[in-house]
């Protein structure tokens, strides 16, 4: 399973490894140099790393075969780059070479991290005003400053001029010679496809007429997809980098690109096995409880090696041929938790979210107190966790964690999916769960078929 957090997750060939995506010519930073690197031609370089090899990484067989491509910005490599050489990186085997993608070119300990960018055309680079804060990027560093002192709205923006010459590099540089599969769970099920024919696949979103693959959760391209995309980019890049201006991410118009191949790549669902929520997030359903959990998205460091650690635990256990499905992520990580809380956790968001009352809007007794909140949860048969802060009361019919008020995470593009409060708003807001209910719902979904 994968652990996607802001990066992006994509697979050429056969298959991508977790929270990755492909890139193009790239401009490379020299460890030794305090000036901004070369360019190197599309498709030729090689990262070199030094593989972990232990009895774990030893049962996940074709790994050889294996490329594991990420994306990042430079202003938030530092954060995200490091947890993944412990743990996404930490299998692979010598053979592998992996590929890192941001918007400035550096080596990163051992790792030569590419500049996507410098494969856009010399005349969007330079005059651009959407690639303002790429120029802007390139200078500051050049002066020796911090990039991630330019972290923000702009400097994510530039993540949409990402996907297209990304999946074209990653073409040019691997063409058909291997397999690209993601560890464990996608591992197993990109077994179950045809890496011969083209496939584009991933959790599907709709925007007008266009069905694509969401970015941020991840999303698998065949090495035919891969070649088709990248003819129909490469034969008309200008016409696509001018339309990329008004899109509102590379990701939708990367599926139209696709659709003007000869013939026409349409987009695969994937959903639930890749999928954008955390496991703080994440509704506990019967929609997602049998499948096996490929991608998460937003997960910080300290989640990543959570998931990572109870991969291994897995393997350990039952072998790399035992899928790891939502069920189990559970088990391992939410139903201990909501039992150690007796029901309730103060200054908590579980993300309640089916019934609401507030008050000026609707005359309901469940938002006067947390009690009545409560006790208006367990007088609904279908209510099994209930949030309430002063003057709302919000009910759910499904179970998720949520996360302390205090501590709410970054959620990128998602952002408008949870409510902002002010601090005064929380004054002793809590969040509570109906244990025995859930506990029941656990055992009516009984044991799933793998």
């Amino acid at each position: 399973m994968l652990a996607v957090s802001c990066l992006l997750c994509l697979g050429l060939l056969k298959h991508l490894s977790g929270r990755p995506s492909a890139s193009v010519r790239w401009a490379a930073h020299d460890v030794n140099s305090t000036s901004q690197t070369t360019s190197t031609p599309r498709g030729n370089a090689t990262t070199t790393h030094s593989p972990q090899q232990d009895a774990d990484c030893q049962q996940l067989q074709g790994l050889e075969d294996v490329v594991i491509v990420l994306k990042t910005g430079a202003t938030e490599i530092y954060e995200k780059l490091p947890i993944h050489l412990a743990t996404t990186f930490a299998c692979a085997p010598s053979p592998l070479e992996y590929l890192v993608y941001s918007d400035i070119g550096q080596r990163f300990g051992p790792v030569l991290v590419r500049d996507v960018l410098a494969l856009v055309s010399q005349e969007m680079r330079d005059t651009h005003e959407g690639l303002a804060q790429y120029r802007r990027l390139q200078q500051h560093v050049a002066l020796g400053a911090d990039a991630a002192e330019l972290k923000g709205e702009k400097s994510w923006g530039l993540d949409k001029y990402k996907f297209l010459p990304m999946v074209s590099d990653a073409y040019h540089t691997f063409g058909a010679a291997k397999k690209w599969y993601v560890l464990h769970n996608l591992l197993l099920w990109l077994d179950t496809l045809d890496a011969r024919q083209s496939i584009y696949a991933g959790a599907q979103v709709m925007i007008g007429n266009t069905e694509f693959a969401h970015g941020g959760s991840g999303f698998v391209m065949s090495a035919p997809a891969a070649k088709g995309m990248t003819d129909v980019y490469e034969t008309q890049q200008a016409y696509w980098e001018r339309k990329l201006a008004d899109e509102c991410g590379g990701d939708k118009l990367m599926a139209e690109v696709l659709l003007e191949a000869d013939p026409p790549i349409h987009h695969l669902r994937s959903f639930p096995l890749i999928q954008g929520e955390t496991l703080m997030s994440l509704d506990w359903s019967p929609t997602h409880w049998c499948n096996p959990a490929v991608t998460w998205h937003h997960v910080d460091a300290a989640g990543i090696d959570k998931l990572w650690q109870f991969e291994r635990v897995w393997r350990g256990k039952y072998g790399a041929r035992r899928p790891i499905l939502f069920a189990d992520d559970y088990d391992g990580f939410v139903r201990d938790r909501l039992t150690a809380t007796h029901g309730a956790i103060d200054g908590w968001d579980n993300l309640s979210k089916d019934w609401e009352y507030e008050r000026g809007i609707i005359i309901d007794p469940s938002y006067e107190s947390a009690a009545a909140c409560a006790f208006a949860c367990v007088s609904r048969l279908e209510c099994l966790q209930w949030a309430w802060r002063p003057r709302l009361c919000r009910h759910g019919k499904t179970v998720r964690l949520g996360w302390a008020l205090n501590k709410r995470p970054a959620l990128g593009s998602a952002e408008d999916r949870v409510a902002h409060t002010e601090d005064g708003e929380n004054e002793g807001a809590v969040s509570g769960w109906l244990l025995v209910r859930i506990e029941a719902f656990r055992r009516e979904q009984g044991s799933c078929e793998r």
